[in-house]
């Protein structure tokens, strides 16, 4: 090859090795991008980067009021105490495993491994990736190495050539389909053009020919390191992982406050275990094997770090706990340390689902909790009028699920009306005004922006009144609310049956439920008492945690995390579908139900995921 093209070759190198480091350097040291996706708030996403909430609305003003789905944050990329040597990176369109483990200087599978929730599937473009790496700024891929002209016009040659009488440069590269420069390039001891016959000249690959060798080189290069590939390799060594475990090693470790005199909490623990145990008998009757170790984290102040400093958890395969914010940080930390998973029963508000890929978390989170809802309402009540009963000053205000709801509707352009909750108090409604907002022909779904028991019972009062009313004629309606109906049922059962109404939840059981009737009478033989009469019932959670989580992992061994959606279980009260935050971090629960009080006196559980 000439000194020219050696030249251009090297240049192009330099510019492309240029480009890598602008890359790496844009996302290291500025910010990269992140797409909101449904559930996500501000708080959230800052807790997912371990930035602050006001770090983000620097770099984008237009969010400071509000997020929507599908809208592009930059976020900045800092390095923090607790992930040192890890950097976010957005995928680029093209882009794919191969190219970024030579941009970073680290293996496909590191990356896989620090993104557990990757995968052929979601590695697209706008996709946030955990890149582990050290020291980015010494692994930049170095520029190729010049070779030395002799070599290159040695790899260019195609064959030998010996000249003809009457044969000229002209004839013969037209013969091989090259030009006149490439002949001479390939045969310097040519003067002034000119041949001699009979002597032997090389015959080079035309700059055509070259180009399209490389491009098949490199093709079977990205063929052989395609994402297709690079995962199917990944999936087959993780498969030998993918095995039964024999006996279950088992922590339970939760405030069971030995010693100490705190009946509420307490009562509550133990009531959740003893659910939990007879999870572990069912289990074992089905052939599975457990090894329990239980432990008390005594109060809220205390620290773990005895009992994990210990070794006593080292070698467990799952561990459940803990109730307190402080030992679930603790736990959350050793397992991930140990590569454990961490079931987290109670708490929704825990920080370390975001970058921790061991730690389930049961009780969902507000802001995806509420996502949920407002997707399956507008799909179960399509083309409702919905008419939201406006009382600010009530307890238990719901103003972010109702700004959620609201913003879901116009986005599915549902109509919504709001009317004061005066309109409904006296002793009878408002008829003209409450007609005036009803839709003629359709359902008309009332929604309080309270959901405390005295806004209930006046509200509820009211509609029984609607719904016998044979003079003013009013169109059908419903009434819709939350998860805390369920508490005040007892006192109000009848006339939500006659209201029609509905709330969401994520956990529920009724004694109408034949499951819920062989539980209760299950427990009360194993424990010679009742349950507690609260909600969420504390022994069905247990039993609904360990059964759900032991069987997954004693069936599917260290894979647990793949094959979590796969767990067979019809739970008694509470319900799981579980999904990971981000590619790196835990899993949060997002199943919701509708409870139904219909007007025949039946309740339905409405599962949308069946």
């Amino acid at each position: 090859m000439s000194r020219r093209n050696n030249i251009i070759k090297t240049t192009l190198t330099l510019i492309i090795y240029i480009i890598c480091t602008l890359t790496i350097s844009a996302q290291n040291a500025g910010y990269f991008t992140h797409t909101v996706s449904k559930g996500q708030t501000l708080y959230s996403i800052s807790r997912m980067y371990e930035v602050t909430v006001d770090e983000i609305i620097s770099l984008n003003p237009d969010c400071a009021q509000k997020i929507a789905i599908g809208q592009k944050l930059k976020i900045a990329q800092k390095n923090s105490a607790a992930q040192p040597d890890k950097l976010y990176h957005t995928i680029k369109s093209g882009e794919t495993l191969y190219r970024l483990s030579n941009i970073y200087g680290v293996t496909p599978e590191a990356i896989c491994n620090a993104n557990p929730g990757l995968s052929i599937n979601n590695f697209r473009t706008g996709e946030v990736i955990l890149i582990p790496t050290k020291g980015i700024a010494k692994t930049q891929p170095a520029p190729a190495p010049v070779q030395k002209e002799e070599k290159e016009e040695n790899t260019q040659i195609r064959t030998t050539h010996k000249v003809e009488k009457g044969e000229t440069l002209y004839s013969i590269s037209r013969s091989y389909n090259i030009t006149i420069d490439e002949l001479l390039v390939a045969n310097p001891q040519i003067k002034n053009k000119k041949l001699k016959r009979k002597s032997t000249i090389a015959i080079p690959y035309s700059q055509k020919e070259i180009a399209e060798k490389k491009q098949q080189e490199q093709a079977k290069i990205e063929k052989e390191q395609s994402n297709a590939e690079i995962f199917r390799k990944i999936e087959e060594e993780e498969k030998l992982e993918n095995t039964p475990i024999e006996t279950l090693k088992v922590a339970v470790v939760l405030p069971f406050m030995i010693g100490t005199y705190n009946p509420s909490e307490q009562s509550r623990m133990v009531e959740y275990y003893e659910g939990f145990l007879m999870a572990v008998e069912r289990l074992k009757q089905y052939g599975y094997s457990f090894d329990i170790h239980t432990y008390d984290t005594g109060k809220e102040g205390n620290s773990l770090a005895p009992l994990l400093d210990s070794g006593s958890l080292d070698g467990m395969n799952i561990i459940f706990g803990a109730l307190h914010p402080r030992h679930n940080k603790e736990l959350a930390r050793f397992a991930q340390k140990k590569e454990i998973p961490l079931v987290i029963p109670f708490t929704s508000k825990e920080d370390e689902i975001f970058r921790n890929p061991m730690v389930y978390v049961v009780n969902t989170m507000q802001s995806y909790f509420y996502s949920e809802v407002t997707e399956h309402f507008t799909r179960k009540f399509a083309g409702a009028n919905i008419i939201f009963i406006d009382n600010p000053n009530a307890a238990n205000n719901k103003k972010e699920f109702i700004a959620t709801l609201k913003k879901s509707l116009d986005k599915n352009k549902l109509t919504h009306k709001t009317l004061p909750h005066d309109h409904f108090t006296g002793t009878e409604p408002d008829y003209a005004t409450i007609k005036s907002a009803m839709k003629e022909g359709g359902n008309n779904i009332f929604i309080p922006t309270s959901g405390s028991e005295t806004t209930l019972s006046t509200l509820l009062a009211a509609m029984q009144i609607m719904k016998n009313d044979t003079i003013n004629d009013l169109p059908k309606f419903t009434l819709f609310g939350y998860p805390e109906w369920q508490i005040y049922a007892k006192n109000q059962q009848s006339k939500m049956y006659e209201t029609d109404t509905y709330f969401y939840t994520s956990f529920f059981s009724h004694a109408s439920f034949d499951e819920v009737t062989n539980f209760r009478n299950n427990y009360i033989q194993w424990y010679s008492h009742p349950y507690q009469n609260i909600y969420p019932r504390y022994s069905m959670l247990g039993y609904d945690t360990g059964y759900y989580f032991l069987l997954a992992a004693a069936k599917y061994g260290k894979a647990m995390a793949d094959h979590i959606h796969e767990v067979s279980f019809t739970p008694i009260q509470t319900g799981f579908k579980f999904q990971r935050v981000n590619n790196w971090g835990g899993f949060v629960n997002k199943k919701i139900y509708f409870v139904h009080y219909t007007p025949d006196y039946k309740v339905e559980k409405i599962d949308f995921d069946k």
